[in-house]
């Protein structure tokens, strides 16, 4: 794998969990079955989490790019490149990794933190949802991240806030920060091809100069 693009990778992921639990609704089951817990019976139970496979069921929730986000399809799932540095604790002189099947092969590895934004309209219990699927489907599909070259994933979550810049269309926002590592690598200088090679010892002057035969 040469370079790992974590933008269209992420937003793979969290599609097609999107789509896995639209196809089998019965897994909204296990991530809010902390609303069947005694305490919370009276006012939850059952009857809320159907209520949640319902809307999940019959709404639509694109995950785009962030300069996709559109104000006026809610809910939604935004993707935001935060920050991309190398890690400096893993450089290697010369960015030298190896050699490849036609040269060097150089290396970078890089801490990216990605933020995915989760979108809902005024009703705040959708943002609530869907932050949980999202969360649901990040560690579930772990294992498909790391096969795209992202690894050591951790995110953090910010707290429920009306955006204040989509303030007229009452949308309420939760971020998640999403880190990962990745290693990219590229081709370094080539291998030199010879199109000839002589071994008659007679043939090289005291100079080191192949001579005419």
């Amino acid at each position: 794998m040469a370079q790992v693009l974590v933008q269209p990778a992420l937003q793979r992921i969290i599609s097609t969990g999107i789509a896995e639990i639209k196809a089998d609704t019965s897994k909204l089951d296990k991530i809010f079955e902390f609303y069947l817990c005694n305490e919370l019976l009276t006012d939850y139970g059952q009857t809320y989490i159907d209520n949640i496979k319902t809307w999940f069921a019959e709404i639509k929730i694109p995950v785009n790019q962030g300069w996709s986000f559109n104000t006026t399809i809610i809910p939604s799932i935004s993707l935001t490149l935060a920050s991309e540095s190398e890690d400096e604790s893993k450089a290697a002189l010369g960015d030298f990794h190896g050699f490849g099947e036609d040269g060097e092969r150089g290396i970078s590895v890089f801490n990216v933190q990605l933020d995915i934004g989760i979108h809902g309209s005024k009703n705040g219990d959708e943002v609530i949802w869907l932050y949980h699927i999202v969360s649901y489907i990040l560690f579930t599909k772990k294992q498909i991240a790391e096969s795209f070259g992202m690894m050591l994933q951790t995110f953090q979550a910010s707290d429920y806030n009306r955006d204040s810049q989509y303030l007229a269309d009452n949308i309420w926002s939760r971020w998640i920060r999403f880190r990962c590592t990745v290693t990219n690598f590229w081709d370094g200088a080539e291998f030199l091809e010879f199109d000839d090679l002589t071994t008659d010892v007679d043939a090289i002057n005291i100079d080191g100069d192949v001579t005419d035969l």
